[in-house]
């Protein structure tokens, strides 16, 4: 049991029918907060639990909207949550948003402190009709002089004090922190790391993908699943470094598949890439987006023997999945970090910039060299 009095007073929490939670969340976000959300869900059956996803910037970035789309359907199988909202286009989206969930009646709002956090304070106020309101604050700007402005109508503002952390911590004792600071949600330490159930339908798919990608007489290659891609440019590995890599490993075992995951954009440049060299063309290599469903993503990480990827949620999946992993990050936020063991390791950039693409082909192969006889 939690010994941590809440922030939102036990009585309002035991009487509420809705909760809102306000956060951007990505997908490595979500996987991780979920566990603790859950915990509430389970302590408090009857609350519907519902998640705001938008991130306010209101435009058509494919990317977000595609990832949110994916979101909601993940998000949508979890039978803890009721009702999410997905990242908006436009203003006029976001403004049918709000009114929306002004339908909903919500007893508590609550937003989580993010660098935006005025922000969601307002939406969260426009939201918000006679519900309890708790703000999150991140960042106390002008000296907080005008937080009484940022974010009035709160019932409670708060912060994260991350000094009751340990100095090595990684996300999930942030998000216990956050999840029983609010609400006095305590779960057993060893219950911290989640996993994830994948629908028996996307199994078969998967399997079915993979056969139709590669040659019949290819199957005992092992399966090695590829990102070289985040959504900002210091996370990314370089094109010529993922076909660098894949060129030293195809020398090593010439019947290993390559399954390089890509968004939607990237599709016909990379194939035509590889179709346009010889050498890589002549390689058993398979370029996979999400198609339809968010599933089809981690389906195809589990049925791999080993997953090399930059720092994205990729990473996260093959730790919930128990997949071998080789994780490039840069050394800023290293609580996002996998936990390292002998089939899971994280490369750090330490030369140059600091940028993942500062860790070179080489690194990866030593690291593959030292994991291979364990996958």
């Amino acid at each position: 049991m939690s010994t941590t009095i809440p922030i939102i007073p036990q009585p309002i929490l035991q009487q509420a029918k809705r909760l809102l939670f306000i956060s951007p969340l990505a997908l490595g976000d979500f996987l991780y907060i979920k566990t603790f959300l859950i915990a509430l869900k389970a302590k408090q059956p009857g609350l519907e639990i519902d998640l705001w996803l938008d991130d306010n910037r209101n435009n058509q970035d494919s990317w977000r909207l595609s990832r949110s789309k994916i979101m909601k359907q993940w998000i949508e199988s979890e039978p803890a949550f009721n009702h999410t909202y997905g990242c908006c286009s436009s203003k006029e989206e976001q403004e049918k948003l709000i009114a929306s969930a002004k339908e909903r009646n919500y007893d508590i709002i609550v937003t989580e402190p993010t660098s935006k956090s005025e922000r969601f304070a307002s939406i969260a106020r426009r939201i918000n009709s006679d519900g309890y309101l708790v703000c999150g604050v991140e960042k106390k700007r002008f000296a907080g002089l005008l937080n009484n402005w940022f974010y009035r109508g709160a019932d409670k503002t708060y912060s994260l004090d991350v000094g009751k952390l340990k100095a090595q911590h990684h996300i999930t004792d942030r998000y216990h922190l956050l999840i029983d600071s609010l609400f006095g949600i305590d779960i057993d330490k060893a219950q911290f790391m989640p996993d994830m159930t994948i629908p028996q339908a996307f199994n078969q798919a998967t399997a079915s993908w993979i056969a139709n990608n590669f040659k019949a007489n290819d199957s005992q290659g092992k399966l090695i699943f590829l990102n070289h891609l985040s959504t900002n440019s210091k996370r990314d590995w370089r094109l010529e470094q993922l076909f660098g890599l894949i060129e030293q490993l195809h020398a090593q075992a010439s019947e290993s598949r390559f399954v390089i995951n890509v968004t939607p954009d990237h599709v016909d440049s990379i194939r035509s890439k590889i179709a346009d060299d010889p050498k890589l063309a002549a390689m058993n290599i398979a370029v996979f987006t999400v198609g339809d469903h968010f599933f089809e993503l981690p389906a195809l990480i589990a049925a791999s023997d080993i997953v090399i990827t930059v720092e994205t949620a990729i990473m996260h999946f093959a730790t919930a999945m128990k997949r071998p992993l080789i994780a490039m990050m840069r050394q800023k936020k290293p609580y996002w970090a996998p936990p390292v063991t002998p089939t899971a390791q994280v490369l750090y950039a330490e030369k140059g910039r600091g940028h993942v693409s500062d860790i070179d082909v080489e690194d990866v192969l030593k690291c593959y060299a030292q994991m291979k006889n364990s996958i």
